[in-house]
């Protein structure tokens, strides 16, 4: 039987602080762990309207995740934090890989990267799948503060998945974070809490741009926080950064515009070229044709046409099962319509001729 890990509403459903506990408490722990004292006092009014199944202790100087979900890949069931033997119980398909899907601005866990990769992996073989939910963390129009908010979102993960290390339910090598967006940021800062070790494996799904570019390290995605860290780019010119991030990272039409989004959707939504990047992960894991990509010295070469000519000693597979020793910049076009991997034929910069 398939099921899925899903942390429930991160901090969020509902929040009751314990009597012996007061705000400026709270509010002290949260400007250590990192916030400002501005953007603690705002996370503790978000706090104050929430309600819900969740509730928050603070140990030492930061809150802590206290519940989670169980489910099938049809229905959910809750357990909580307080309760080890709750999780001890759980549905777990052990010795099978541990999957940890973080969503972005304003998604939830029923949200990409969540709608695509979660049932693409359950359909492929027996996964655990884990989905941080912090929705109310990350509404609309406080971007700002959603990006303030991470670092405690990083480190409720972080001590969920310590403690599922501590119980031998699952060790390091198993466990592969992959997040969108925001997401793809958070999952470079879980490092920053991780007390078991590094991560073997992160995946940043186009990892957002505004507030990232002069980040600090500690603050966002980059080598340092896994043994391997892959990035996956479909939006530099708008939500998803451009800068390489990771060990190997893979530039999709040169991670500008996508096949299939044109002018027309990108001005209702804005996200067609952003939101490519979990579909074209999730096709990734049962295709049987392959997103290969070659390799360039630089994403301004590509864009110049000055990429070397194509070898298949310069060539890497992208995704799911891209190998750990891979490293460097790859380039590669997809199809307009699902399915989207071309394999190994296909020509670079076919989208953007050089006049």
């Amino acid at each position: 039987m398939k099921f899925i890990l899903i942390l429930a509403a991160l901090l969020a459903v509902a929040i009751a602080v314990p009597s012996t506990l007061d705000s400026a408490k709270l509010q002290q722990a949260l400007v250590l762990a990192g916030a400002d004292p501005a953007a603690a006092s705002g996370f503790l009014e978000i706090l104050s309207g929430i309600t819900g199944v969740l509730n928050v202790v603070v140990p030492n100087i930061a809150p802590i995740i206290s519940a989670v979900k169980t489910e099938t890949q049809y229905e959910p069931t809750e357990l909580s934090m307080f309760d080890p033997e709750a999780i001890s119980r759980a549905p777990f398909v052990l010795d099978r890989p541990l999957i940890v899907l973080i969503h972005g601005y304003t998604g939830h866990r029923n949200y990409a990267p969540n709608t695509s990769i979660r049932p693409a992996y359950l359909a492929y073989d027996e996964f655990n799948i884990i989905s941080p939910d912090y929705n109310p963390l990350a509404q609309e129009p406080c971007y700002y503060q959603a990006v303030r908010n991470l670092p405690t979102v990083a480190n409720c993960t972080a001590q969920l998945l310590d403690y599922l290390i501590d119980q031998q339910m699952f060790t390091l090598d198993d466990i592969h974070v992959v997040g969108f967006s925001l997401g793809g940021q958070t999952s470079g800062m879980i490092s920053n809490y991780l007390r078991a070790g590094k991560l073997r494996r992160i995946t940043g799904l186009d990892p957002a741009k505004p507030l990232f570019i002069t980040a600090p390290n500690e603050y966002k995605l980059d080598q340092s926080d896994a043994e391997f860290v892959q990035v996956i780019h479909t939006d530099v010119f708008a939500r998803g950064i451009l800068h390489p991030s990771g060990h190997t990272d893979f530039y999709i039409n040169g991670g500008v515009e996508q096949p299939g989004c044109n002018a027309q959707m990108m001005m209702t939504t804005g996200e067609c070229n952003h939101n490519r990047a979990p579909e074209y992960y999730a096709e990734s894991i049962a295709t049987e044709v392959g997103f290969y990509g070659y390799r360039c010295a630089h994403w301004y070469l590509y864009m110049l046409g000055l990429c070397p000519v194509r070898e298949d000693s310069q060539l890497a597979l992208m995704g799911a099962y891209t190998p750990n020793t891979t490293r460097g910049l790859y380039f590669l076009n997809v199809n307009m319509n699902p399915p989207y991997a071309q394999g190994k034929n296909f020509t670079l910069r076919d989208e953007f001729p050089i006049p």
